[in-house]
């Protein structure tokens, strides 16, 4: 229902309102929900669906940061258990589960806590300490090697419009209109940058 009804109203937007379909961005979750949308919005407007931007947020940062001349590698899945357990073996972190130490940081990440916040978050509890300090350093060692998790996706693009007005006007004028599929799983972060 939620997708078909953003569907209709691109199309709305498009055939009745005159607005240009580049002006247009469609952000979602998945890649599958990307690609749902782009094939139901074919028989909408025929040629023009191309014409959207239609694209996962994470995907949309992605864009966003290579655009703006960010240079980077992408740390996920396999690789970034092996980064974050070496960060933890160099600090000499015992009896924590890789797991749960990216669990925590990837809460503060997309609750944009910094590392000084969590550290004072959590001033009298010595096991969030020891995740501030993988935390810390596990974002020195990316930033060293040109490389960003999921999540610095999201923080960095928030930062960057934040900073930078003229990066901001950029993008606010180019896309008019922003329709989100599944606004209600958006969390702090995702949602600062749909406000800037």
């Amino acid at each position: 229902g939620k997708t078909r009804t953003m569907m209709e109203r691109i199309g709305k937007l498009v055939i009745e309102h005159g607005v240009a379909p580049e002006q247009i961005l469609g952000l979602t979750f998945t890649r599958n929900a990307a690609e749902e949308m782009r094939q139901r919005l074919i028989p909408v407007l025929g040629n023009q669906a191309a014409r959207v931007t239609l694209s996962t947020i994470h995907s949309f940062c992605h864009y966003l940061l290579r655009s703006e001349g960010r240079i980077f590698e992408i740390l996920s899945g396999r690789d970034q258990l092996v980064f974050i357990r070496n960060v933890m073996k160099e600090l000499k972190v015992k009896n924590l589960s890789v797991g749960m130490i990216m669990r925590e940081i990837s809460l503060a990440k997309n609750n944009l806590i910094s590392v000084e916040e969590f550290k004072t978050l959590f001033t009298e509890d010595k096991t969030m300490l020891k995740i501030a300090d993988v935390y810390d350093l596990y974002d020195r060692e990316k930033a060293r090697k040109f490389l960003m998790d999921f999540d610095d996706l999201l923080v960095d693009t928030c930062r960057l419009l934040h900073d930078n007005p003229s990066i901001k006007s950029k993008y606010t004028d180019r896309y008019l209109h922003l329709l989100i599929d599944e606004y209600q799983d958006t969390n702090p972060v995702q949602v600062e940058i749909l406000k800037t």
